[in-house]
């Protein structure tokens, strides 16, 4: 399997770029790097990019990430994730001194030799995947909106667009309008000049730029950018963990309570024109837990929440019993936070935290704020979450400890 390096200067030569010229692309759409780094990456001696620098080479040379990091084939489950792990111990072996590189080969031949598997093959050259076909009338409709969205945020004219990137350099009215797809460098220049930093909101745009997929119910115009970003990290997840010390956690409300709990949270129902339309998307999100390839969802809720009274107590009992069914399901890991002498509460407010399947990409936390999220991509920050998230999880109610505490809330409920 070709390692990073390889497969780098296989794409440039390829797609036709120097490395001066794929430095300059990257620079422009707000990723800086030098040409004297790209020839690094090239040639193996720097082999620690960041994400946001693969994705970048990746959007730019019209390949993914995986592809760049060894990936030959695109498997689903299991298998592509065993890819990418060993595309990844490729990565971190570039570099290494050939007596080093004669061990570790040492060592992958009796783990096959101890699994039963047989000789590591020769390795073949890569080939490199097709350039992205243009993307189809719904993605270019769908990004047009987000840009559009996005330049209204920015106060900005399309003159004033046109003006910053250099005449000729992008049509945004038809653009805008889904009638000319753009580049997907030319979609990082927009997003930076635009002012949007936040990698996950960047990376959401370019997903639809690349045509990595199809647009979706979080990609309507009436939400949000930022939080469709969100959504997207979500429903990408395979392992979603949440702290809510508020409300019930939005994927397991039922539609009464999500309707209170919008009315009770003021935040404008969810930038939605009407309460039917924001318990919508509730219920959109809500879908994936329904899915047999869906994400594991481990809420922990405070124990406040239940006590709590934002509805009448038929919606509130209704709430309970559907944390009770919820709690018996293999994919949900529901715990309660004891009001009684709790042994660690966080001082942040509620959070979430999003794990991917994808080997490469690192987790994701959510600070939920008043009236936005703020996503969380710094791994010290992140890390700091999921130690909170630790010492709550060995402090809560377990199993039948859930169970018997929703059941009590219950009847507290039903004897009024």
């Amino acid at each position: 399997m070709a390692n990073f390096a390889e497969r780098l200067d296989l794409a440039l030569s390829k797609r036709g770029f120097s490395g001066a010229q794929l430095a300059a692309a990257l620079t422009e759409a707000g990723i800086p790097i030098t040409r004297a780094y790209v020839s690094q990456l090239r040639t193996g001696k720097q082999t620690n990019p960041t994400l946001q620098v693969l994705r970048a080479l990746a959007a730019c040379l019209q390949v993914s990430v995986g592809w760049l990091l060894g990936e030959d084939t695109v498997d689903s489950g299991a298998v592509e994730e065993l890819q990418l792990r060993a595309a990844a111990i490729g990565v971190s072996a570039s570099g290494l001194s050939d007596g080093s590189l004669s061990v570790l080969r040492g060592v992958i031949a009796l783990a096959r030799a101890a699994e039963g598997l047989p000789e590591q093959p020769e390795a073949t050259a890569p080939e490199i995947p097709e350039a992205a076909a243009p993307l189809t009338e719904p993605q270019r409709e769908a990004l047009g909106d987000r840009l559009r969205n996005l330049r209204l945020i920015a106060r900005m004219s399309p003159e004033e667009v046109e003006t910053s990137l250099g005449r000729g350099a992008a049509a945004i009215g038809a653009i805008e309008e889904g009638r000319v797809t753009p580049a997907p460098v030319t979609v990082e220049r927009l997003l930076t000049l635009y002012g949007v930093t936040a990698p996950p909101t960047r990376e959401y745009v370019l997903s639809l730029a690349r045509g990595e997929r199809p647009p979706s119910w979080y990609d309507a115009g009436s939400v949000p950018v930022w939080m469709a970003a969100t959504y997207a990290l979500e429903q990408r997840a395979s392992l979603i963990r949440t702290y809510q010390t508020q409300l019930v956690p939005p994927l397991l409300q039922t539609e009464a309570y999500a309707r209170a709990a919008i009315e009770v949270a003021g935040n404008a129902g969810l930038g939605q024109t009407s309460a039917d339309a924001a318990v919508g998307l509730i219920r959109s999100r809500q879908a994936l837990l329904n899915h047999a390839d869906g994400p594991v969802l481990w809420a922990v809720i405070d124990e406040s929440v239940l006590l709590r009274s934002i509805a009448d107590p038929r919606t509130q009992a209704a709430q309970l019993d559907r944390l009770i069914e919820y709690a018996k399901r293999p994919n949900i890991s529901l715990h309660i936070v004891p009001i009684d002498d709790p042994i660690y509460l966080p001082r942040s407010g509620s959070f979430t935290m999003w794990r991917f399947p994808e080997a490469f990409e690192p987790d994701v936390a959510c600070a939920h704020a008043i009236d936005s999220d703020e996503v969380i991509t710094d791994a010290a920050a992140v890390e700091a979450y999921h130690q909170a998230f630790t010492k709550l999880s060995v402090t809560t109610t377990m199993g039948d400890e859930t169970h018997e505490l929703l059941y009590a809330h219950r009847d507290r409920l039903t004897h009024r």
